[in-house]
């Protein structure tokens, strides 16, 4: 299995070359060079299988190159039940990621059960094991990230107190929940640092991508990347969507359909990856928010998102981005992989701010069986009182932007699984204000509010960043 990239100008590389960097030489970023394919009869083998062993066929699949024993022992560390203990029901973690079946054969594919709380926890726990098992011992990496919230969280979680490795995230000033909040800057691990951007998240994502493109700056101060611009993030979500599939179906083979929050829209390409791997996804469902310029551009064909400074904050935090990162690579496959139409089209983005498709191209998307929907506040407070009386859950504000649009479009008789993106104890304000509840969070945060925090601040300002990058290199060499 070999790796090309997006803009069809960098060299192939292969799954461990990549494990950890973001951005190809041309800027693009990393895609299989041909999807693997599985088909119904190899699906009906791996049916009844436990989470972790289901991770390692799908996983193995990626890398081929990497000793499979390997894989196994990192996957069953990883996706033990014990790892995910904040599951609804007592039942639910022994599998990882359960399903909680609502009407009218509309599910929630339960994601937030991990130490963290969110849906990035699942990579996460993944990618820490995979780099203490293959990275070169005496050489320091520092992960440089931009997060709403969850994902800063889940990865400082993951690699914090590892050997060799250092983590930097970067996050939005005021747009976070304040559970969010309290939960990322919180983190006690020397490894760690937090810098609070004052700005939006697509500035963060923009310093972020500025510095690592910047590849002689990068390999001087061993910068690697943990977004969902990685390959490897994307590659470790798409068994959730093999293993919600063979856990709804009645037979291999019956069409489903998925709805995803939008967001950096890593996780809606994982699921347009394993329906082109040959799982039977009848409709991929982009689910977005107030800031939605990709349900324009599903709709339309025209993308056109928002200026940084013009992201709306809405109650769904973590979807409030302009620009989402792995957009580019869903793209590429539906444009026939043409890396330099894919470049054109990013070219016209960064000069005029937005870019149309031509009709031909916009017929692609049509046909491509990825749809949008979108929702506003009103529709959250309704979905998540709907949650709580019908049903006796309480969910978070984007797992409702992902039901609203799920449970209004799915097809009649079709099973319909709802992605979820976090606890609900992350969002207190909203739940009490749809349901008149408070979530109590569990044991392990029960103290969240009271634990010290820790950020460094800092304007939008990308040179302000580097500085800090290279005074945090400094102090760890002087140390």
């Amino acid at each position: 299995m070999q790796y090309i990239s997006t803009r069809g100008e960098a060299p192939l590389r292969t799954f461990r070359d990549i494990i950890f960097e973001g951005y190809a030489p041309d800027g693009g970023l990393y895609v299989p060079a041909e999807f693997p394919k599985i088909d119904l009869q190899t699906l009906k083998t791996w049916k009844g299988m436990s989470y972790s062993a289901l991770a390692v066929e799908v996983l193995h699949l990626f890398a081929q190159s990497m000793p499979r024993p390997e894989f196994w022992r990192i996957c069953s560390d990883a996706y033990q039940p014990s790892n995910f203990p904040h599951c609804r029901t007592p039942f639910g973690a022994e599998e990882v990621t359960p399903i909680k079946w609502l009407h009218d054969q509309v599910g929630l594919l339960e994601l937030s059960n991990g130490p963290t709380m969110a849906f990035d926890d699942l990579a996460m726990q993944f990618l820490s094991r995979l780099f203490d098992k293959f990275h070169e011992s005496g050489r320091t990496l520092t992960l440089l990230g931009a997060t709403t919230g969850d994902m800063g969280a889940a990865a400082e979680a993951a690699f914090g107190g590892h050997k060799d490795i250092r983590v930097v995230m970067l996050s939005p000033k005021g747009r976070m929940s304040q559970f969010q909040a309290a939960q990322l800057y919180s983190n006690t691990d020397s490894n760690v640092t937090n810098i609070e951007i004052d700005g939006t998240f697509d500035q963060c994502q923009d310093i972020v991508r500025s510095i690592l493109e910047d590849r002689e700056f990068s390999a001087k101060l061993g910068l690697g990347a943990i977004n969902s611009v990685l390959w490897a993030r994307i590659a470790v979500q798409i068994v959730y969507y093999f293993y919600g599939y063979l856990r709804a179906v009645d037979y291999v083979g019956e069409d489903v359909v998925f709805a995803v929050p939008g967001g950096n829209f890593g996780n809606a390409y994982a699921c347009w990856v394993a329906r082109k791997m040959g799982l039977p996804i009848m409709k991929l469902i982009v689910c977005t928010n107030e800031n939605d310029a990709m349900d324009e551009f599903l709709r339309t064909g025209r993308y056109c998102p928002k200026p940084s400074n013009e992201t709306i904050a809405t109650s769904s935090p973590s979807t409030d981005i302009s620009r989402a990162a792995s957009f580019e690579r869903f793209l590429f496959d539906v444009l026939g992989r043409n890396g330099r139409r894919v470049k054109e089209l990013l070219s016209d983005l960064a000069s005029k701010g937005e870019f149309t498709l031509t009709p031909d191209e916009f017929r692609l998307v049509r046909r491509s069986g990825v749809v949008s929907g979108s929702s506003n506040h009103p529709n959250r407070l309704e979905v998540i009182e709907q949650m709580h009386i019908e049903f006796d859950t309480y969910i978070d504000p984007h797992t409702a932007d992902a039901l609203f649009s799920g449970i209004y479009l799915h097809p009649v008789g079709v099973k319909t699984l709802c992605v979820e993106t976090a606890h609900a104890v992350k969002f207190p304000k909203m739940v009490r204000q749809a349901t008149g509840q408070i979530v109590e969070p569990p044991e392990d945060f029960r103290d969240i509010f009271e634990r010290k925090q820790v950020k460094t601040e800092l304007p939008a300002d990308e040179a302000a960043v580097r500085a800090e990058i290279e005074r945090l290199a400094g102090a760890a060499d002087a140390g």
